[in-house]
């Protein structure tokens, strides 16, 4: 491998790292309720990061493509990885977030939009999950042995488990965006609802307004054609607490009220967390239990069997576990260890007899 090459592999290795560092921060800024400064400078990390990963994804599978092996690189060297981690997290987390956070906020035309933006907002950061996926491409610098099945098949059981838990957390999260079920989304939408049209009929002002708004929780800022009538924090305080995905916008006949959706938020980046240590623990599983293991019952014994049948001097048997001896791979290494083992030694020792006898000629040979 050229030096150039192999610094880019392990340029992506420490991005790897890096974004799975930035996943769990992001999630925890958002649960400790982090200033909005910190939250940018994670945010547009993860799109930087985003982007990076999709322009390596393009680039190998451009340079696949040319050598026609783009097949062998998409699913051998698992691309589909490098395709899922990247694009759409580019296109439907980091982008949408970044977007909001230049765009200033998140609007609702009416009140009937508010619980499919609260939808659109879980789903969103559900999706970051996908990036742990990057985690499974370091298993092509983690080796337990020196066997590359074991290598692959470790890896590939892994990518399957662990993008299936991914793809069933999707899965519940789209589900949620398409079904009204009875969650905090749908508490804040009736709750938000109440309070719009009761502000809107009752036409409240002054000290019943802000009476009103203060027992209702959640109500951040409300404004009627344009004059501010009531607002819970100082401005400056928005600027420091609130980022543009922390509330949504409802607008209606000139009224409009900017709502709290922080508690969503938390309870999201608590249930991503939850998610981030299942799917390290999952990895450090497969390689520091699976892996080892997989080589003492498969790779081992195939290793000792092939240096038996390639190498005249190694004799050595296969140990065969008790409760693995039912096992192919162990019914196998029997018959190695009674039938092959023991024609090999018998055809050593006579060749061996062979070339130990004299023959006439050499002793002829002493008196020439």
């Amino acid at each position: 491998m050229s030096k150039t090459r192999s610094f880019l592999e392990n340029l992506v290795l420490v991005v790897i790292i890096a974004v799975l560092i930035q996943t769990f921060l992001e999630d925890l800024a958002i649960l400790m309720d982090w200033n909005v400064a910190s939250r940018y400078m994670l945010l547009f990390l993860g799109l930087a990061m985003d982007v990076f990963f999709t322009v390596e994804f393009i680039v190998r599978s451009y340079d696949a493509s040319r050598s026609h092996r783009f097949r062998e690189y998409f699913w051998l060297d698992r691309g589909w990885i490098d395709l899922l981690a990247s694009v759409p997290l580019l296109v439907f987390n980091s982008g949408p977030a970044s977007l909001a956070v230049l765009a200033g906020g998140l609007s609702v035309a009416g009140i009937g939009g508010s619980l499919n933006i609260l939808k659109v907002v879980k789903a969103i950061r559900v999706a970051r999950v996908l990036r742990l996926l990057r985690a499974l491409k370091m298993f092509r610098k983690i080796k337990h042995t020196d066997s590359v099945m074991a290598q692959y098949h470790v890896a590939s059981v892994s990518a399957m488990s662990v993008t299936i838990f991914v793809f069933v957390l999707l899965g519940l999260a789209a589900g949620g965006a398409a079904v009204t079920v009875n969650s905090l989304e749908l508490e804040y939408q009736e709750r938000l609802t109440r309070a719009f049209e009761y502000v809107r009929d009752e036409n409240l002002q002054g000290r019943d307004l802000r009476r009103f708004a203060e027992t209702s929780g959640g109500i951040l800022t409300i404004e009627r054609d344009g004059d501010v009538l009531y607002s819970r924090y100082s401005q400056p305080e928005y600027e420091r607490s609130f980022s543009a995905t922390d509330y949504v916008v409802l607008e209606q006949a000139g009224l409009m009220m900017f709502v709290d959706i922080r508690p969503l938020n938390r309870q999201q980046a608590s249930g991503n967390l939850r998610y981030f240590v299942v799917i390290v623990a999952l990895v450090l599983g497969y390689v520091l239990i699976y892996s080892p293991r997989f080589a003492l019952i498969v790779t081992d014994p195939i290793h000792v069997m092939h240096r038996g049948m390639s190498e005249k001097g190694y004799n050595l048997e296969v140990r065969v576990p008790r409760d693995y001896r039912d096992h192919d791979v162990f019914r196998l290494a029997t018959v190695y260890n009674q039938v092959f083992l023991p024609m090999k030694d018998r055809e050593n020792s006579g060749a061996e007899s062979e070339s130990s006898q004299l023959r006439m000629d050499d002793i002829q040979d002493l008196f020439d």
